[in-house]
């Protein structure tokens, strides 16, 4: 018995599919945790909840708070308790990010 086997290059077509899928929902995952985030931060002006932001790079994405005092809200001071916003976000969204980069990678 002889088998031919012949490779005509659409792996590559679907690698790259596949990594714009994971791309897609990455990004949709972290806004997701970035909106959970605006939801659950403390607020007094305003400014820390508004200085959430989503920043991705390929199949990556940084959620982060850009002000001076965010670290010092997540995580408490020896004068004030901790309200964390970021950490529960993620945590908490966990399982539907995992499941949507799950279902870009399986189609």
């Amino acid at each position: 018995m002889k088998v031919n086997v012949t490779y005509n290059g659409s792996f590559e077509l679907l690698a790259a599919q596949i990594e714009e899928r994971v791309k897609a929902a990455v990004a949709a995952g972290a806004e997701t945790v970035a909106e959970n985030a605006r939801s659950v931060c403390p607020v007094d002006t305003g400014t820390l909840r508004d200085s959430i932001a989503v920043s991705q790079n390929g199949t990556s994405a940084e959620i982060s708070a850009n002000t001076d005092y965010a670290a010092y809200v997540e995580f408490g001071t020896s004068k004030s308790a901790a309200q964390p916003y970021l950490v529960p976000s993620l945590l908490g969204n966990e399982n539907a990010v995992l499941s949507a980069i799950a279902a870009a990678i399986t189609g």
